[in-house]
């Protein structure tokens, strides 16, 4: 369904295929069976071998073991895989699903320089004041750099700007959340250095052929996140991107892919029983760190570095002012229905960011632009 719908199978038959890059997957607890899973998977779809290497920071006594994290894990590599069959696959697992540790994984894999994609498929919610260790929980805002477990996101984020990194983080799947609203702002998506990933419900015909997206929505809390932070302000790029932004601070998603569970990706994990249909913007987050790996190898066959923070190209060249860049038709889909609190409509929305993507136009857009 995704080769044909967004176009992966386009660019894949061509030879961009992910050769030459590594996606890392940030997670905690892992999958004990993530070799296996992935090999069953593999087999069925008929794609090659994975390049997988699993590593352990911070070693794996007193590694949690979570039956959810496990479903997670194997979600997550699966679809990295599916998008960039030719890449490696690095992942990463904490030793629990805290703020210090997950986060300690950004610090891991920029350290070592292990790749230059970072998919995060988390969103925990980033509350203020007493906290649980629920991942995310206790953290604060992006911008606070002494919140509860003391972890300066900022300062990582800088790093992997620096770094040509791309940190890519989901919106969550509990509706509209921020300003204008009751609910939490989930971590890391409140990052501005963070592309973050809403969730669509996508349709296709019978043999897989892109119909048209909406913004995912599944009743009360239950859909796509997305909306407006309490600090920062709104960032120079989306201000001149003219976005719907009534609260004028950083609003996401950036972007968006499939996410709907009713038109959700199957997976393989023996732990839950094997094939089964999973869903939310844990689905969307892989996928555009797979699309950013097929990015890079465009990039690398340029000559050009790897693309790292995207965000500012996306919203001004890409999408351009009010979304009038000629691009942006080609390169996106916008999606203007549905409503996870926020109504979707033309041009960014906070349900879907910018859209979704037309997977070989983007690619070429941002694996031969210098400045992206």
């Amino acid at each position: 369904m995704l080769d044909t719908a967004y176009g992966f199978g386009s660019l894949h038959s061509s030879g961009t295929t992910g050769a030459g890059q590594t996606v890392i997957i940030d997670d905690a607890c892992g999958d004990p069976n993530m070799a296996s899973d992935l090999a069953a998977f593999d087999a069925h779809f008929g794609l090659p071998t994975a390049k997988l290497t699993i590593f352990y920071p911070e070693g794996t006594k007193g590694l949690c073991v979570d039956g959810s994290w496990s479903l997670e894990t194997s979600l997550d590599v699966e679809m990295a895989h599916t998008v960039a069959p030719g890449a490696a696959i690095d992942l990463l697992v904490a030793n629990t699903p805290s703020a210090t540790d997950v986060y300690q994984n950004w610090i891991y894999a920029l350290s070592n320089h292990l790749g230059n994609q970072i998919s995060d498929s988390f969103a925990g919610a980033g509350c203020y004041s007493f906290c649980n260790s629920t991942i995310g929980q206790g953290i604060g805002p992006c911008t606070l750099t002494n919140g509860t477990e003391g972890v300066n996101v900022g300062k990582i984020l800088a790093e992997a700007a620096t770094d040509h990194v791309t940190i890519l983080g989901s919106a969550g799947d509990l509706a509209a959340w921020g300003l204008g609203t009751t609910s939490e702002i989930p971590v890391p998506a409140d990052c501005q250095g963070v592309l973050t990933v809403g969730g669509t419900t996508l349709n296709v015909t019978s043999t897989g052929q892109y119909i048209g997206e909406s913004a995912w929505s599944c009743g009360v809390l239950c859909g796509t996140g997305g909306g407006y932070v309490t600090e920062p302000k709104e960032p120079s790029y989306q201000v001149s991107a003219g976005i719907n932004d009534p609260f004028g601070t950083l609003a996401k998603p950036d972007v968006a892919a499939v996410a709907d569970p009713n038109t959700g990706v199957w997976i393989y994990n023996v732990n839950w029983g094997g094939w089964l249909v999973i869903g939310g913007t844990s689905v969307a987050c892989p996928i555009w760190a797979g699309f950013m790996a097929l990015v890079n190898q465009i990039r690398a066959s340029n000559g050009l570095q790897p693309a790292g923070f995207v965000n500012r190209f996306l919203y001004n060249t890409v999408y351009g002012a009010d979304g009038t860049s000629a691009l942006y038709p080609k390169d996106f889909h916008d999606i203007t229905t549905g409503n996870n609190g926020w109504p979707a409509g033309v041009g960014w929305d906070a349900d879907t960011g910018l859209g979704s993507f037309i997977a070989p136009a983007l690619a070429h857009t941002l694996g031969t632009n210098p400045n992206a």
